[in-house]
């Protein structure tokens, strides 16, 4: 059965918003299977923390990257140099129109002016909260820095601290349920899907243009069987779409899906050695 790997990106191939070590890389080098990503970031975010740093190490290979929460697909070919090239696009913008997405722009900004949802005077909140990313839309209550440095990592730290203290279900969690019932025309009517996204943000996409859509391309492709690595495949994390998938699946299929939850690029490795994936 012929076998692919497809990986999340954010914290299972690279710590939390940063570049993939050179350790990972030669991990992946060593990848006797072929290799994937499906991340919820779109491109420019990606090129410091994940392509680029990939060439830099060494990798030499080609392989598909399907990012903006695995509905846009590219080929990435690294055997002469640096080349990421557009297969197939997706525009949330354009799905919605502009008057439904003027509305869930609308509601985003809104959300954050409400007291409930009013961020303590400790954290501070960096430039754009809401990030258009082609095929959806990243909204991150402390905002989006193009380059993170110490300050916005500590920012993003004592984030992911509050994001978890003195709520009964986390800050994220009350306003994605928020979001949900405000967005409930959008949700009905167009498939609007909101998800969390990485530490400190949300996803909102459309339902099947999402990390569905790598899988379904990898089996068009000749792929049987996908083995998806990530570290939000619980329920509301951008991976689970990937998981509710794999459930429905149907059982007599000529072609599988097998879902992973890794905790850290670390373990990410200590499972690529279980499944057998690597070159020793």
């Amino acid at each position: 059965m012929k076998t692919a790997a497809l990986f999340d990106v954010d914290g299972t191939l690279t710590p939390p918003r940063q570049p993939i070590t050179e350790s990972m890389v030669r991990i992946i080098d060593r990848l006797c299977v072929p290799f994937s990503v499906a991340a919820g970031s779109h491109l420019p975010l990606l090129k410091k923390q994940f392509f680029e740093p990939l060439f830099q190490y060494g990798y030499r290979k080609k392989f598909n990257a399907f990012l903006s929460n695995g509905a846009i697909q590219y080929l990435c070919d690294f055997s002469e140099g640096l080349s990421v090239l557009p297969v197939k696009s997706f525009n949330i913008r354009e799905f919605l129109g502009e008057s439904d997405y003027r509305f869930l722009i609308d509601t985003l900004e809104k959300t954050l002016d409400l007291s409930e949802f009013k961020l303590p005077g400790s954290l501070k909140v960096f430039d754009n909260t809401i990030v258009f990313r082609d095929s959806m839309v990243n909204f991150v209550p402390i905002g989006r820095l193009k380059v993170e440095g110490p300050e916005a990592q500590t920012n993003r730290n004592n984030f992911v601290a509050f994001d978890n203290k003195d709520r009964k279900n986390g800050y994220r969690l009350d306003v994605m349920a928020h979001l949900n019932r405000e967005l409930a025309p959008l949700i009905e009517k167009k498939g609007l899907k909101i998800t969390l996204g990485g530490q400190t943000s949300f996803d909102i996409g459309i339902v099947g243009k999402d990390k569905t859509n790598a899988v379904t391309t990898l089996f068009e492709s000749g792929v049987e069987r996908v083995v998806f690595f990530g570290d939000a495949l619980f329920e509301g994390g951008n991976d689970y779409a990937i998981r509710e998938f794999e459930k429905t699946w149907p059982a007599d299929s000529p072609h599988k899906i097998e879902t992973v939850h890794v905790h850290s690029y670390k373990d990410t490795i200590d499972q690529l050695r279980q499944f057998g994936f690597l070159f020793e």
